[in-house]
């Protein structure tokens, strides 16, 4: 990390500690599409024209990057849908990338379900995986496995790439499985667990049932499988209700009609008090201070590859 970006994220969480809402990231969901019809996918479940607008523009993104740079975001990710298939006239994802690090952001990245061509421009890339190729395919579609598989392998990219599993009723048996795969793999930095936050109900995990993946998961990182969650990320899992926790201020979201969410676009739903983002449990953390969760998480998230 250059002196520069410690100094930046230094200022943002001495001004957090004396009350500033400052964001430090800038989620960014270009777009509803996607070639896929995943089991929990919350888009999915309700038709697209029922969202409204469907698509940022790129004058849209820019414009958005700017505001929220100049707002004290340095962190900028870019989520769908499938980020990978967003266009507007002849731009399309890395042109959206480029234009995140011209501004000047410290690190940027993007979620992809692999099906697609990989953009390269990042200094991340968050790859869905959901367990080994039966249970992956079980809840994304046949072949999806491969596909993903075949991207990380043959893309020409110097950043880190991580896996990303959303632990529900399917694959809730398959963590070592998963993160086994991770651990032999050496195109992926680790992998991330999340817990599936509803909608849809009825394959959410009950509590009894997160408390043994938490414990599952707390016993593979100590025997040393690539787990990028916090140790005490992993402890805050095991809380569900984040409606009066959340630090919310510290990512910023617009989605594709354009509105702009200080904070998780389902701050106060009901979905706050069944919250599975592994993301809240970190960001609280670092807003605390917590030198290990800072230390653990900075060098993949923080960080330009430059």
């Amino acid at each position: 990390m250059s002196m520069g970006e410690m100094f930046g994220y230094a200022r943002w969480w001495l001004g957090s500690l004396f009350g500033s809402k400052a964001p430090l990231v800038n989620t960014l969901v270009i777009q509803y599409a996607c070639n896929l019809r995943c089991k929990h996918c919350s888009i999915h479940s309700r038709n697209i024209e029922e969202l409204g607008k469907s698509k940022l523009t790129y004058d849209e993104i820019v414009e958005d990057l700017k505001l929220q740079f100049k707002n004290g975001a340095r962190i900028a990710y870019f989520e769908g849908g499938e980020t990978t298939m967003w266009s507007d006239g002849d731009k399309d994802l890395g042109d959206v990338i480029r234009a995140a690090k011209e501004i000047g952001y410290n690190n940027t990245g993007y979620t992809t379900n692999g099906t697609n061509v990989m953009f390269t421009d990042s200094d991340v890339i968050s790859v869905s995986l959901d367990g080994p190729r039966e249970i992956h395919d079980l809840i994304r579609g046949e072949g999806v496995f491969d596909k993903l598989m075949d991207s990380v392998s043959n893309v020409d990219f110097s950043g880190a790439i991580y896996a990303n599993m959303v632990i529900q009723k399917d694959n809730m048996e398959y963590i070592e499985q998963t993160a086994e795969l991770v651990k032999d793999n050496d195109r992926l930095a680790g992998i991330i667990f999340n817990f599936i936050t509803p909608p849809p109900e009825e394959i959410s995990l009950t509590y009894d049932e997160k408390i043994k993946a938490v414990d599952k998961i707390r016993e593979l990182k100590r025997k040393g499988y690539p787990i990028l969650n916090s140790k005490r990320g992993l402890e805050l899992l095991k809380e569900e209700d984040w409606s009066d926790k959340c630090p919310y201020y510290v990512t910023v979201f617009i989605v594709p009609d354009g509105s702009h969410h200080n904070g998780c676009p389902m701050q106060g739903t009901a979905s706050c008090k069944n919250c599975g983002f592994a993301a809240v449990r970190e960001y609280y953390l670092i807003k605390k201070g917590n030198i290990s969760t800072i230390s653990e998480m900075s060098s993949i998230f923080a960080m330009s590859k430059k």
